[in-house]
Formats: structure tokens, sequence, C-alpha cells
């Protein structure tokens, strides 16, 4: 039944196997690498203009590189991009021309336009898809095959064709595009859920099509939020797939193009044998984890996750997956290029590649701090990256801060902490994205409701944190003024300096304000409506520009209205 599928997945293993192995060498000598990495881009790309401009032909040594090369960020390339696609320029920051131009997702700003070249590709397809299937094959061996896979990662922008002729767009519909051909025999829900246009409910089709197959082998997402999103969305509204799965029918209620609805439903039969045996799990409640009941033959699960997908995996975990079923997590990436891998199943913690970009590290403990190679990194400390890339870009501000957690050989093993331009500072304090969650989890779990999610927005005017909260299953006896006096000494607590503040009268005490449930789902199917790539939707920690703050405080509920939906039974 599965033969393409399982075939798919075992070609190539003994490459994928050396693969494992030669990462297994650069983690003993990284330096080496690197300085190998450095040296031949700088060679490849002396003849560019920027290339020209900073004296590439005479850098010898990540020293010199240093001394010549100065920090930069995006807006130092955008002029050069701009007439690499509008007047079809080339060899001006990189001697290879672009294959695609990644779009951000805009929820900062204007979204950009990241070059993506062909040496930039490989290294994703040799990390993100050759190093993961063999490091889960060594780990699970025969069960890594089987049946097929619920992708929960939905393509919700279209791909154009700049001036240039490059295509530009999310990269995640580049990825999966090729699979078309073979889609039924990879995926159970059909491709329209994934590229699919507007008015689409992608949350029923994935829902309604992957409780109709048994025999799935595993989940992949994005990042671990877009799996809780698909089993809270089964835990309230099963009742209303399990008729669907009976009687062979999409509800009319579900929200679908009528010309899509047409043709799926063309194509759906009556099922009512697995549609008892969902009825007879669900039936018995969501006090234990229902999808090692669900998918009994499911191995694993993969998705994105770190420090800022805690609140998520936890969840994940405790409430629907359980203990048993392995999580991969995928190392640390960005449209820049493919950063780290894991070592182990189920740990946040990743190994810096090194022979996929040249990396620098500045201390963010530090005043004034120098940036160092990876050599001179301290465990325990945080780190600024820092990043030459294939695609043209040298010395480049992540504004992503890593923790060092440990080396795995000689090559470190790090955990993403925070993105610098998301710290909150009205007047010095500097609250990072870490430490506000940390203070809303905290309150979520002493006031004892589950935290869907929480953003913040530092409201200049007022002086003071605007806490956005999304709450469900909150106790009856519980009040608003509790849920603030407890968030305000959580808030104090994550970071004296905010506490100081609040005292001093220099900040005011936080406010709080409950978003109406489904919100940030909400947010996600806006965010895609527009084009946006689902790699890019990470949690909104912190608003920071109009569309996010008029989109939110404009789905604000009272507290007691919020209780009434909510509340726990």
């Amino acid at each position: 039944m599965y033969e393409v599928l399982n075939q798919m997945r075992r070609n190539g293993i003994e490459d994928r196997e050396k693969l494992l192995a030669w990462f297994d060498i650069m983690t003993r000598k990284p330096v080496e690498v690197q300085t190998k990495l450095l040296l031949e881009l700088l060679n490849e790309n002396k003849d560019t203009e920027y290339g020209k401009k900073y004296g590439f032909a005479n850098i010898s040594s990540i020293e010199e590189y240093r001394k010549r090369v100065p920090i930069t960020e995006y807006d130092d390339y955008a002029p050069y991009i701009e007439r690499m696609i509008n007047d079809g320029e080339e060899n001006l920051i990189c001697s290879q021309k672009p294959v695609w131009y990644n779009k951000t997702s805009g929820t900062v700003g204007v979204p950009k336009k990241i070059p993506y070249t062909q040496r930039t590709r490989d290294c994703f397809t040799r990390y993100s898809l050759g190093y993961q299937s063999g490091f889960l094959y060594r780990h699970l061996q025969e069960k890594y095959f089987g049946g097929r896979w619920l992708n929960l990662i939905r393509c919700g922008g279209s791909i154009i064709r700049l001036n240039d002729g490059t295509p530009y767009g999310p990269i995640s519909e580049a990825s999966l595009r090729p699979y078309i051909d073979k889609w039924q025999h990879i995926f159970p829900t059909p491709s329209q859920a994934t590229f699919s246009p507007k008015g689409t409910d992608t949350r029923y089709l994935n829902a309604r099509y992957a409780l109709c197959d048994k025999d799935l082998n595993n989940i992949a997402c994005t990042f671990t939020g877009f799996i809780l999103d698909f089993c809270r969305y089964i835990e309230k509204n099963w009742k209303l797939l399990v008729n669907d799965i009976e009687k062979g029918v999409i509800d009319d209620s579900t929200e679908l193009p009528e010309d899509l609805r047409e043709s799926l439903s063309a194509e759906l039969r009556p099922d009512p044998e697995r549609a008892a045996e969902l009825s007879a799990i669900f039936e018995k409640g969501f006090d234990t984890p229902f999808i090692p009941k669900v998918w009994k033959d499911l191995q694993f699960v993969v998705g994105g996750a770190s420090a800022g997908f805690a609140r998520y995996t936890n969840e994940v975990r405790s409430r629907y997956l359980g203990t048993d079923i392995p999580f991969y997590y995928r190392g640390i990436s960005a449209s820049e290029g493919i950063f780290s891998v894991p070592v182990e199943l189920a740990s946040h913690e990743s190994v810096l590649i090194p022979d996929s970009l040249f990396y620098e590290f500045i201390s963010v403990d530090e005043e004034n701090a120098e940036p160092v190679t990876m050599d001179r990194l301290e465990v325990g400390k945080k780190y600024e990256l820092i990043i030459t890339n294939h695609s043209g870009f040298y010395r480049y501000r992540m504004k992503d801060v890593v923790l060092v957690t440990g080396f795995h050989n000689a090559a470190p093993k790090v955990e993403f902490q925070y993105r610098i331009d998301k710290t909150v500072s009205l007047m010095g304090e500097k609250t990072t994205e870490m430490a506000l969650r940390v203070a809303a989890d905290n309150t979520a779990k002493e006031c004892g409701f589950l935290l869907v999610d929480s953003s913040v927005y530092p409201d200049t005017d007022d002086v003071r944190y605007v806490f956005i909260m999304e709450i469900d299953r909150v106790p009856k006896e519980l009040n608003a003024e509790t849920v603030i006096d407890c968030l305000e000494n959580n808030l104090e607590a994550v970071n004296p300096s905010y506490a100081d503040k609040v005292r001093n009268g220099l900040i005011k005490p936080v406010k709080l304000v409950f978003a109406q449930p489904e919100t940030y789902v909400l947010y996600k199917e806006m965010m895609l409506m527009k084009g946006n790539s689902i790699a890019q939707l990470k949690p909104v920690t912190v608003i920071g520009n109009e569309l996010q703050k008029n989109f939110f405080f404009a789905l604000i509920e009272d507290f007691e209205e919020i209780k009434k939906v909510c509340g726990k039974d």
C-alpha cells in the first residue's frame, strides 16, 4: 500500500549515513572547517562589486576579514538587491545568481527579499532533509518506514516572478511543489489543504483526512504551535468531524470555495467503521493523550521548537501526544541559511553546522564586546549570531540570540533564546522575549488556567506594558484582579530592572486585557492570506507594528465573558 512512499524513504540511505559520519568529523575540527569555508566564500566573490569594495582578494585570515569588512544589516544590501531585481545586474554581492528570493513574514515593516542561491539551497536540502532522514533512520530503524505522514506545513502565499525573472515567495511553497505528482502516496490530506486558496478551512481538511487514515507514520510541522492548533481543533470539533467521516460528507458549515468543495466531496466515501472507532475514543474525554489511541502506528513527530515554543511543546506532549512517541526538534534555520541540527531526539539543543555558514558571536552580556569565533564560546553565555552565507551576506546581524549549552565534540550546542529587536525597553529595563514568556507562563500556572498565547504591547504614551492573553479552562472562582496582580509579580521577578522602574514610578504597573477565543489562530490565517510563509509565522510575543496592534486590540473581550465561554466544566 505504501510502496512508493517507502521506496522514496529508502533511496539514498547509504548517502545519508555518510552525511552523518561527515558531520561527526566536522564537529571535531569546526574552526578548521569554518576557516576553509570563509576563504572559499571570499575567493568565489572577490570579483563582485561588494568583494572589490572590501578587498576580498587580499584577505587570507579571519582576523583580516574582521578588520576589512564591517558588520552589516539588511539595509546595507537592499540597494544591491533592488539593482539585481529591477535592472538585472549580476555579480554585485554574490557571484552566483539567486535562484529564489525568500519572502519574509512582513510582521515588522515591509517584507524583505532575501536572496537564495543554489549553494544555499543545497545546504538546506543536505541538512533539513538528508541529515534529518538519516538521523531518524539511525534511531528508529524499520519504524522509520510505514504509513503516510501528516503535513501541517501550509503554503499561504503565491509565487510571483520578479523583474529579472527570479521566483519570489515563501520558500515552503518551493520545497513542497515537487511532490505534487506523488502527493496521494505521501500525505493523507489533499494538496488543496496545503496550497489552499483564500476561504479554505485548512484546519478542518487536515483534521478530517488525518482522522480517516489510521496508519499515519509521523506528523510534520514548521513549529510545534501548529500541532497544538491541530489538536485543539480536533478536541473542540470531534463530533462534527466524526459525523462527516461516518457519512462521507463535508459539513455545510465548513468554509471552502465551492469548486473545491465539489471536487473533494466527489472523492469521499462513508466510513462508519472508522467513525465508530474515533467516537469511542473521543467520548471518553481528553484527560489522557488521544494521539496514540487514534494513530497506533505513529512513530515520530517533527517540528521546530525552542525556548519560544516551550508552552506549545509542553502542552502537545502532556495533553495530546504522551511520552512514548519521540519528537525530532529541528534545529535553527532562517531565510539566510540553515544553522544547526540536533544530535539527540527530543532535545531543544542543536549543534551548529560548520560547513553551512561562517559564524561569529557577540556576547549580549558584555558592553562593547568584540565578535568571537565558535572556539571561544563559553557554556552558559548568550550571544548574538553574526553570519556570512552563500547568498551574498557578509558579517550579517541575524539579531537572534542563542544560549551556548555545551559542546558536541568541539562544536557548540546552542538553544535559540530571543530576537534582539523584540526586547521591550520603555525606560532602559530591557525585558527579553524569554522573560515575557516566563512571566506569562508562570501566571497561567499559578492562576490555574490554560494560556493559549500571549503578546505584549509596549505603550510608550502611557509608559506601561499592556499584556494580551488568550486563555482557556478558566477556574470559575478566578477574577481578573488576581491575574493582574500575579502577572505584575511575575514580571518583576523575571526582570529586577523592570521591578525597580515600577517601584520608582518610571513605569506604570502592567495592564492586562483578554483576547477572544481563536484570536491567535485568526492572526495566523490572516497572515497566510496576505501571502506570508508559514515558516515565518513565529509567536507574536512583542507587538511591533500597527497591523498587529490594530488586529489584537480589535478582538478584546471582558474577562467575565471569557469565563462563560472558556470556564472549566
